[in-house]
């Protein structure tokens, strides 16, 4: 009968293939809970594809998180995103809010709410409607959704093949026990005033839980990593005020990882794609680490803004024409690579205006090689 309900309500809310963004709604534990669904044009149902779930923060709802952008990835990469909706906590804060186990003094919000079984149902949800990858179901959020993503790493890793959090570490009242090995990935900013980075390095100013030096101690030692593998900074290429750092601690337990995007200068805040003017979008390299594909465009910390050539992209998005602007160094290689990693389109020309007509739809990575380094930026073809 719980099946057959869940059935009509789902008819109700025209889940159809052909509407590729969907609001759905159904009870859940006494509870009506929602979501954003998405499906790619591309998704046909032949071959399982993967699913994403991406998770708002406190006081957000899915109507605005689903604006992060991951529908930009899925167009290209083929897979399915979900943004559910976290219950209103009726006491205290009267907004959305997660059990994520983020709390201070052994207090945190919505403890009643069983949110853990409510995406573990959501997977169910959309699998019986969807042909699903089950060893390819990814968790994501921010702030409190990053928390949440962390608990999701602890207590359904049965289902949950990685996480990816922003700005959300491990709960301060979450006992995490995870018994098995998980891929992590953690982006954070290090002014982040609504979640402490922890700096200096060292300082307790994370007051929800783990701050972010005892996250990657946590999960290194979880996922049995040896030291780092791969460290370097992007490109600062753009005027946008921020530096980032990364870091992949390697020789990790059953082909895992751990890594870290450490944002300098940047405080609370999920960075968007590059038409806002950022080194990096941090929906693309999510999807990049859930692939467990490594960034290929770092250079080491040592060299300088000036070392890197000062390439723009115009205009962007693109329907067919990609021109690079504002070059003041030799182009030696160009290249293009989808959301899946795959090199689409390379040329040893140095033309400065690039035909990428036969792209499909969705975001891609700009990988241009000159005399001076490396240059790299992200562009989204419509």
């Amino acid at each position: 009968m719980k099946k057959l309900l869940l059935f009509l309500v789902l008819i109700g809310s025209s889940f159809s293939l052909l509407a590729q963004q969907t609001t759905v709604t159904w009870p859940f534990d006494g509870q009506t809970r929602k979501y954003i669904q998405y499906v790619p044009s591309i998704y046909d149902g032949n071959e399982a594809v993967p699913l994403v779930i991406a998770l708002h923060g406190l006081g957000d709802n899915i109507n605005n998180f689903q604006g992060v952008g991951f529908q930009l990835v899925a167009d290209t990469a083929n897979f399915i995103v979900v943004y559910p909706e976290a219950i209103v906590e009726p006491l205290f804060t009267q907004s959305t809010a997660w059990n994520s186990g983020a709390g201070v003094a052994g207090f945190s919000l919505n403890a009643d709410i069983d949110d853990v079984g409510f995406i573990n149902a959501l997977i169910d949800t959309v699998s019986a409607h969807y042909n699903i990858d089950q060893n390819r179901v990814y968790a994501t959020g921010f702030s409190m959704g990053g928390f949440m993503s962390n608990r999701l790493a602890c207590e359904l890793n049965n289902r949950i093949a990685a996480i990816a959090s922003v700005a959300g570490t491990i709960g301060g009242v979450l006992t995490c026990n995870p018994g098995t090995e998980i891929p992590v990935c953690h982006i954070h900013g290090t002014d982040d005033t609504n979640v402490g980075y922890g700096t200096p390095e060292g300082a307790q100013d994370n007051t929800f839980g783990n701050n972010v030096a005892d996250w990657i101690a946590f999960w290194t030692a979880n996922n049995g990593c040896g030291s780092i593998t791969l460290e370097g900074q992007f490109p600062n290429t753009e005027n946008d005020g921020y530096i980032v750092d990364y870091v992949e601690y390697g020789g990790c337990t059953n082909s895992t990882r751990v890594v870290h995007y450490k944002v300098h200068g940047a405080d609370h805040i999920w960075l968007p794609d590059n038409q806002n003017g950022n080194d990096i979008f941090y929906v693309f390299e999510i999807w990049k680490f859930f692939l467990g594909v490594s960034p290929s465009n770092l250079v080491p910390a040592s060299i300088s803004d000036s070392d890197i050539a000062s390439i723009e992209v115009y205009p962007n998005p693109t329907s067919d024409y990609l021109r690079l602007e504002n070059i003041d160094a030799k182009i030696q290689n160009v290249a293009i690579f989808n959301a899946m990693g795959q090199m689409v389109f390379e040329t040893s020309a140095s033309n400065q205006t690039i035909d990428v007509s036969g792209l499909k739809t969705g975001v891609y990575q700009l990988m241009v090689a000159t005399d001076k380094g490396l240059y790299s930026n992200s562009f989204i073809k419509e």
